[in-house]
């Protein structure tokens, strides 16, 4: 291989490995905030109710 196809073939390789890193970067990301936002729901779920079985009493 001549060195202007290695160079050629870095060159795509790393942008291949950088649009993978960014993906999963960002799919890690949108299931970072899913976590939170079930956890807020979940939170804002048991107060509710909690306020909800007071007022019952």
């Amino acid at each position: 291989m001549g060195n202007k196809t290695v160079i050629k073939f870095i060159g795509f390789a790393a942008t291949i490995i950088g649009i993978g890193a960014t993906l999963l970067s960002d799919w890690v990301n949108e299931k970072k905030m899913e976590e939170e936002i079930d956890e807020k729901i979940n939170k804002a779920l048991t107060e509710r109710l909690g306020e909800n079985e007071e007022e019952e009493s």
